[in-house]
């Protein structure tokens, strides 16, 4: 008997869940699949830290505060969310005046833009199986015309200390540009990443046919999960190791299952 059509494991590809799902497709079934609990610490100074200073640029963008407001508003919520405890993976504090300064620039970002649109999500059915249904979303942080050159622009805000080389930041721009394109047909002329921290841009620009490889490898992924199914062994280990997995323990008991090995961790510390 197959389950009822409510009954169906519903989750998104998402620009996080597809790189969950590069790093460890095991890691992505216990996320998205499973939903088990987290049961491993993990530093969560960068996201509160981040997500404040979005927040500040958000709220700016759409005319609901000034920018003293916006100094103000970072300040009050870092105390509100007890960031001057939490530490990073160095065990020290972030500084909240390195997110002042990030801040200053995101909002020098949003005057040089006009039109804006913030953190607007963008969600479309993708696939789907008696058993599960995929679907695929993004909540994109600015879509705006650059006053300068009149182009169309997605803008996404980075707080983290390094420019990102890896393939992880170029697939997320890849992923808002197909999900404004398969919603208006149309392609913004460029995608920025701006790493406020490092006053740095990084800019992405995108084909109709570099979209269509990209849904040809959302689909390819996505009948990859359905194949694999509900069925936990199905799914590779991949790289559990991330200091930010917070299912590290439950990844490493299924690691210990299938291999036999009496210490996972030391396992994960010789493959990693």
């Amino acid at each position: 008997m197959f389950p009822k059509k409510e009954d169906k494991i519903r989750f998104n590809l998402s620009p996080s869940s597809l790189n969950t799902f590069f790093q460890s497709p095991l890691l992505f079934y216990l996320t998205y699949i499973a939903k088990v609990p987290d049961d491993t610490k993990v530093p969560v100074c960068y996201g509160l830290s981040g997500n404040i200073v979005h927040d500040c640029l958000e709220k700016y963008a759409e005319n609901q505060i000034t920018k003293d407001e916006a100094y103000l508003l970072l300040l009050t919520e870092w105390e509100k969310k007890n960031l001057n405890y939490h530490k990073d993976i160095k065990g020290e504090l972030l500084n909240p005046q390195d997110y002042l300064l990030a801040l200053i620039k995101g909002l020098q970002i949003v005057d040089l833009h006009e039109n804006h649109v913030c953190e607007e999500m963008i969600q479309f059915p993708l696939i789907e199986n008696e058993y599960m249904k995929i679907g695929i979303k993004g909540i994109i942080d600015l879509q705006a015309i650059e006053k300068s050159s009149n182009e169309n622009v997605i803008i996404d805000y980075k707080t983290s200390n390094n420019v990102n080389q890896s393939k992880d930041f170029e697939r997320q721009a890849l992923f808002y540009n197909y999900l404004i394109n398969k919603k208006t047909s149309l392609i913004p002329q460029k995608t920025v990443f701006h790493y406020l921290k490092l006053n740095t841009p990084k800019e992405y620009s995108f084909s109709q046919l570099d979209l269509q490889a990209f849904e040809e490898e959302l689909i390819m992924i996505a009948e990859q999960i359905l194949e694999y199914g509900t069925k936990i062994e199905n799914y590779p280990i991949g790289n559990i190791g991330d200091t930010f997995n917070s299912k590290k323990n439950a990844c490493e008991k299924e690691l210990q299952r299938r291999t036999g090995y009496s210490n996972a961790k030391t396992f994960v510390q010789m493959r990693f």
